[in-house]
């Protein structure tokens, strides 16, 4: 039994190549410059060419320049436009065979063209990938490989590529919202976790930093200014402008088919009843209050205004009210699943997200923006929303009253078609005072924009909040009505953001 082992080859033996050799084959749908550098060998003869041309395997082995065997041989493998690859080459049993990095024997490199994300300009739309596989030989007769496919991106591949691009970009920048936006999009298009964690390390620095408050965001600040009793009150009903091109313009036409726009007063009072007779008061002073329990950092700039959310910026319901438990607000959290279960109700559809806009004075605004009911609109550069259909948007707003700027919308998006090519569109006014909510549809929400612009009055203005609720189809149903029960409150469907189209900087939300 012994001599017959010995005659033959247990397949867990280890014999290396003698002298080792690595042997480099190419192949792929696409020419690129290939090279290879393995420490202590030599390409056999003149190696890879200048290009590995397309459609054809090219090969190249490299042999062992010295005669004293290591455990292991290291490599870097340089392909054009891609990053080095290290690799590594196993001898013996104390070797270690890897690509890219140790524990991987395959590893597939990406590259996408130059993105500029942060001017929200369209995303290239072809990438390369190389396929890289390292085999260690376990014969004397056969050398290890290095075996590399090149081939064209695929859709989700291309998406990693360019999210992991913006992500090392907002990391070298050293802005925290950015950045903090910029890695929940990297979770979400399957940036590698090794990425994701030195980014998050990054978070870290600048949150101990505090660079995670915004200006004018800090609880001091927040404490001061969001009173009720420093609250404007307004009995103005706004204006409507008309296109200036044409008298019959279709822009001038107030509601079009399909289109559902309404402001209902008291609104807001009707759905907290059960909370007391002023519930405008009531929420507007539970939120505020609640701002300030929270971890500093719940309340974050967007664009003109500022959003109050779970610290994660998480903006669906269970994660606010999850946040509002467990600070001790479970009052507020009881009102906002109260409005959002009679906004169901009342408009149909389901509550997929939240967005509380905070408006400390006059000074602060919401850009002109659609909300966003599909992935056909644009988002930027920090929206991390998850897209799914939406049916409308309820906004309810307490404290001082502001005017919403409503815009008709000749653009792709929308059914409206300009009447010349002087169309000015139409511009119409609306004040929204305390307690009242603005629901409008996916109709009406294509052909127009809307916006809370800054008042005249600056700082002197008082302090507004806006709960907004997006309504989405009925698939997107998830029950979430656990009142008073925050250990059985369930996650909702992931919507950290709740965008609308991008005028600046930020994400534009809903108001």
């Amino acid at each position: 039994m012994a001599a017959l082992l010995l005659k033959g080859k247990p397949p867990q033996a280890f014999v290396p190549s003698c002298p080792p050799t690595v042997k480099v084959i190419v192949e792929g749908n696409f020419d690129a410059a290939v090279s290879v550098n393995v420490v202590g060998c030599k390409a056999e003869g003149s190696g890879l060419p200048d290009v590995c041309p397309a459609g054809k395997a090219t090969t190249a082995t490299f042999l062992s320049t010295t005669t004293i065997r290591g455990s292991m041989s290291k490599g870097t493998l340089t392909i054009e436009d891609f990053e080095p690859i290290p690799f590594g080459v196993a001898h013996n049993d104390q070797g270690s065979t890897f690509v890219h990095a140790k524990g991987r024997w395959r590893y597939t490199a990406l590259w996408a063209p130059k993105w500029n994300w942060k001017e929200h300009e369209e995303k290239p739309t072809d990438g390369k990938a190389a396929d890289v596989e390292v085999v260690a030989s376990r014969y004397a007769d056969k050398p290890a490989s290095l075996k590399v496919h090149l081939r064209s991106a695929t859709e989700s591949e291309l998406k990693r590529c360019l999210q992991n691009q913006a992500l090392r970009e907002a990391q070298a920048d050293g802005d925290y919202d950015m950045l903090h936006a910029q890695v929940s999009k990297a979770k979400q298009a399957g940036v590698p976790r090794e990425n994701i964690e030195i980014a998050e390390e990054r978070l870290r620095e600048l949150r101990k930093q505090g660079l995670h408050v915004n200006e004018g965001c800090d609880k001091e600040t927040l404490g001061s200014l969001m009173k009720w009793d420093k609250i404007s009150r307004f009995s103005g009903k706004g204006d409507n402008e008309p296109c200036k091109a044409c008298p019959d313009c279709p822009c001038n036409v107030e509601e079009n088919c399909g289109e559902v726009l309404e402001v209902k007063p008291n609104a807001v009072q009707n759905c907290l009843k059960d909370f007391g007779p002023e519930g405008d008061r009531e929420l507007f002073e539970e939120l505020s209050g609640s701002a300030l329990s929270v971890e500093e950092g719940s309340v974050w700039k967007a664009g003109g205004k500022f959003i109050f959310s779970a610290f994660d910026r998480n903006q669906s319901v269970s994660a606010l009210t999850r946040m509002l438990h467990s600070s001790g607000r479970a009052r507020a959290a009881k009102m906002i699943l109260a409005m959002a279960k009679s906004s169901e109700a009342e408009y149909g559809g389901y509550v997929t997200a939240i967005q509380v806009n905070f408006h400390p004075h006059g000074g602060t605004y919401h850009a002109q923006h659609r909300d966003i009911y599909s992935a056909k609109q644009r988002a930027g550069p920090s929206c991390t929303c998850s897209f799914r259909k939406c049916v409308g948007t309820v906004c309810y707003t307490v404290g001082s009253s502001r005017v919403c700027l409503l815009e008709t919308m000749t653009d792709e998006f929308s059914a409206i078609k300009p009447c010349s090519p002087s169309c000015t569109g139409r511009r119409e006014r609306r004040w929204l005072h305390s307690g009242d909510a603005m629901y409008f549809n996916e109709a009406w929400n294509a052909n127009h924009t809307h916006g809370i612009p800054v008042m005249d009055y600056g700082e002197d203005y008082g302090p507004r909040i806006s709960v907004a609720f997006l309504l989405g189809a009925e698939d997107s149903r998830v029950n979430m009505y656990q009142i008073g029960k925050p250990a059985q409150l369930p996650l909702m469907l992931p919507a950290p953001a709740l965008p609308g189209e991008v005028t600046e900087e930020k994400c534009e939300e809903v108001d």
